[in-house]
């Protein structure tokens, strides 16, 4: 059976091989011409050599144009191909190949990036990512043209003034805060840190809150009119019913006018719950500014413990908190996030009193991040039809309950830059976690 000769770079190496030697050969023959005075033949022999010599030149000037090509076709976005050359063929087909592969794996991420730059451009907030300088590496649509955002300084933004870029600078990744345009419009900003080409950057999320908080603000003036109207409604109908009675009592000489003080007593201790309900709400308006200061995790959970832990043994729960790590340290103020856990334990008491196997869990961990300060309880479980009602100011689903625990918790949240988030346990009950910056 015949060899097959080789090809492709074996064969484009063979050849250059047979050149070299028919070149060496061919000079040999040369000087032995010359030696014995063989004119025309070392001419001959001479020509030859200069044919082969440019041959062999020639074929290396094809596999440099060859391999040039390829990778001009690399820099190209792979559509420069290199023309086939004698000897390469298996090459040529690999590089094609190559580039093929390596064009479609560029189209693919250009379009994942026109996706993403469209979802960007088409989105009402505005993005800017801003380096660790305070330069703003890009800007989407909405940056552009609603705040002037070009590359440059966060500070040479023409909408933001300098409080505010100094503001959002400073915002630590997770965070979320009102901030005002140098036009006086109220701006939602959040931030999240990330990681590119080797440097820690920040995108910045600017979100005009004006319609939102007007919705947001017209819900919660109709949550609090109604339940103002059923509290107040519940206190001054038996008042009004108890006054006219005792008006028409007074007025009738005849009437009988036993029991007039504890009308009276009714009424005054009607009354005064009424101003307490009043109270309630002027506190829960007026919620003092937070100290900031660094809080070991687990002095904290000690303190609860001695504090919750009584009450949670003589209602007969199963009471215990856990610390991960036992290091881990927090930045707040000790007394509202206390204040605020308490509110939380107390409502887990209250969802599990009474029920078999009852149990509270506390526990500090961390969030990524942040730090989580979760309670956890097997009661019933949040409203199944409106879990979020919890959090409407005076809401309770506890008889006498006065509906303010977790909106207090709730706002000592947001005044640290956290958030108080609540799910459904699995196995039954409830899960609300504080979440605080580290």
């Amino acid at each position: 059976m015949a060899s097959k000769p080789p090809t492709g770079a074996a064969g484009f190496a063979l050849g250059a091989s047979l050149r070299a030697a028919a070149i060496g050969l061919v000079a040999f023959g040369g000087l032995l011409a010359l030696q014995r005075g063989l004119w025309a033949t070392a001419a001959v022999l001479s020509g030859v050599l200069a044919l082969v010599a440019l041959d062999l030149m020639r074929s290396m000037r094809s596999a440099d144009r060859t391999l040039a090509r390829f990778v001009e076709g690399l820099a190209a976005e792979g559509y420069e191909r290199p023309a086939p050359q004698a000897g390469l063929r298996q090459a040529h087909a690999a590089m094609g190949r190559a580039l093929e592969r390596l064009a479609e794996a560029r189209a693919e991420r250009q379009r994942r990036i026109d996706h993403l730059e469209a979802l960007s451009d088409n989105v009402a907030a505005a993005l800017l990512v801003v380096d660790e300088t305070g330069q703003v590496a890009s800007a989407n649509r909405a940056a552009r043209q609603g705040l002037g955002a070009q590359p440059g300084p966060l500070a040479a933004i023409p909408a933001l003034p300098p409080v505010t870029a100094a503001r959002l600078r400073a915002l630590p990744a997770g965070a979320r805060e009102i901030v005002r345009l140098a036009d006086g419009r109220a701006m939602l900003a959040q931030a999240a840190s990330f990681a590119a080409e080797g440097r820690r950057l920040m995108l910045i999320s600017l979100q005009s809150v004006s319609g939102e908080l007007d919705a947001v603000e017209l819900k919660a003036w109709q949550d609090l009119v109604r339940v103002l109207a059923h509290e107040m409604m519940n206190s001054l109908t038996p008042i009004c019913s108890l006054s006219e009675s005792l008006g028409e009592r007074l007025r009738d000489p005849a009437a009988d006018r036993t029991g007039l003080a504890e009308d009276l007593e009714v009424i005054a201790r009607r009354s005064q719950g009424l101003m307490h309900f009043v109270e309630r709400y002027r506190r829960l308006s007026e919620l003092p500014k937070p100290e900031p200061e660094t809080i070991r995790a687990v002095e904290l959970a000690r303190r609860l413990d001695r504090l919750m832990g009584p009450t949670m043994r003589e209602a007969g729960v199963d009471y215990a908190s856990v610390v991960t790590p036992k290091a881990l340290r927090l930045r707040a103020d000790p007394e509202l996030v206390e204040q605020a856990l308490i509110n939380l334990l107390k409502n887990a008491l209250e969802a599990v009193r009474g029920r078999p196997g009852a149990a509270v869990r506390l526990g500090v961990q961390l969030d990524e991040e942040r730090v989580a300060l979760v309670v956890e309880d097997n009661g019933p479980g949040l409203p199944a039809d409106d879990p979020d009602a919890v959090f409407v100011p005076f809401f309770s689903t506890k008889d006498g309950g006065s509906g303010v625990g977790l909106t207090l918790a709730r706002q000592v949240a947001l005044a640290h830059g956290g958030r108080l988030e609540h799910h459904a346990r699995p196995g039954g009950g409830a899960v609300f976690k504080l979440v605080l910056p580290g």
